[in-house]
């Protein structure tokens, strides 16, 4: 069974979105399916220039535009370039109906944003091909509540995000939550959707063992303003002053890494050490004892479970994060990992401190990592799509 997955980001980027599709890729190779990927004007393929590349045994398809100001990112843009990016979904749309003839698919599988899901949907009229749409995260929130115009904008995109969804033959959600939102959406009521849970590869993990006087605490990801990484620096601004000596150190790139910078600047415990490629990971944890995520709260928040979290825990490293909905779905206080309250400098400290007094660490990480091997497998993930694809073909 041959199976297109439409991505509008993928790798060589780092986010989470692109590590659960090169882990979802990756799984269905091993249960017999073949899945093939084609990627965005948006993306950048792994080697410049490339339009067509190999990666882990897995095909992708790179439709580049070629200008990097239109590359995958956080920051906003003008209404030009708006305009700009929204005209490639014609010729995406052409490159998607002949890599679907080409390489005689049988399922289309979009993946968020819309971008990708109106042309899998145009072409999956013209060839007569099932398409399945899998949503994330409510991206959209992001705008909720700043501006009249912006809260225009989230509403012009929840209705299309809404209609993409309609229009696919099912739906697939990351969670719970997510799921009964959506199902509380009047298009959404009598749609069919399906929960494919965030998950960890643990073959590919390969921990490196290293002996530190101090702890050194960390951030992994996207420095988005959404993780509430202002409130972590000022934690350890406070925690400094009051003689604690552990380093945090901020591994990736975003939109507010330069007010964070501002944020710590005279603190030599706090460092910057920016982008890495998916080869680096093991070498990055390597560095790291304790990985911390201060996701401030809301409703996007609250809804999206992250991956980041999960590949702490396989790399048996200890997970703290703010107690809100997407992350209580993969830690349990104290058993998996370390909850504290949203939204709190004090809370986020108090933690700190708390983790530097506790002897039974290696505990926590060991219950985190059963939890994963149990519970959060690709292995399985890759069965449940393979029997989602079956049913859309035999409907």
């Amino acid at each position: 069974m041959k199976i297109l997955h439409i991505l509008y980001q993928s790798i060589p980027n780092t986010a989470g979105s692109s590590i659960r599709s090169r882990d979802i890729v990756a799984s269905q190779l091993a249960v017999s399916l073949t899945p093939i990927v084609i990627t965005s004007p948006f993306q950048e393929p792994l080697v410049s220039g490339k339009k067509k590349e190999i990666i882990e045994g897995v095909t992708y398809y790179r439709t580049f535009s070629g200008y990097q100001n239109e590359v995958v990112s956080e920051r906003r843009t003008g209404v030009f370039m708006q305009i700009r990016k929204a005209i490639r979904l014609f010729s995406f749309t052409v490159s998607i109906y002949k890599i679907v003839k080409h390489e005689k698919i049988d399922v289309l599988h979009a993946h968020a944003m819309f971008f990708c899901a109106f042309p899998a949907k145009i072409v999956s009229l013209l060839l007569k091909k099932p398409i399945l749409y899998e949503v994330r995260s409510l991206w959209e929130e992001r705008y909720k509540g700043k501006n009249f115009l912006l809260n225009v904008l989230f509403g012009a995109i929840t209705l299309i995000e809404t209609i993409a969804m309609f229009l696919s033959n099912e739906v697939i959600a990351i969670n719970k939550t997510l799921k009964f939102e959506l199902k509380s959406r009047f298009l959404l009521k009598n749609k069919e959707i399906h929960i494919v849970e965030n998950a960890v590869n643990l073959n590919r993990i390969t921990a490196k063992k290293v002996e530190r006087e101090d702890q050194v605490f960390a951030y992994i990801g996207t420095i988005s303003p959404i993780e509430g990484l202002d409130l972590l620096i000022n934690a350890f601004n406070d925690l400094h002053n009051e003689g604690v000596k552990n380093k945090l150190v901020f591994y990736g790139d975003g939109v507010v890494l330069p007010e964070l910078k501002k944020l710590a600047k005279g603190n030599n415990l706090i460092e910057f050490r920016g982008r890495f490629s998916q080869y680096q990971i093991t070498e990055v944890y390597s560095e790291v004892d304790i990985i911390i995520n201060p996701r401030k709260q809301s409703f996007l928040t609250d809804s999206v479970t992250p991956l980041k979290p999960l590949e702490a825990m396989g790399y048996n490293k200890l997970i703290m994060a703010s107690n809100i909905g997407g992350m209580r779905e993969i830690i349990e206080d104290d058993r998996t990992g370390i909850l504290f309250e949203p939204d709190s400098v004090d809370s986020i400290k108090s933690a700190i401190l708390d983790i530097l007094n506790k002897k039974d660490i290696n505990r926590i990480n060991e219950n985190a990592l059963i939890y994963v091997k149990k519970k959060r497998s690709w292995k399985s993930n890759a069965v449940k799509y393979k029997d989602i694809y079956q049913n859309l073909l035999n409907e």
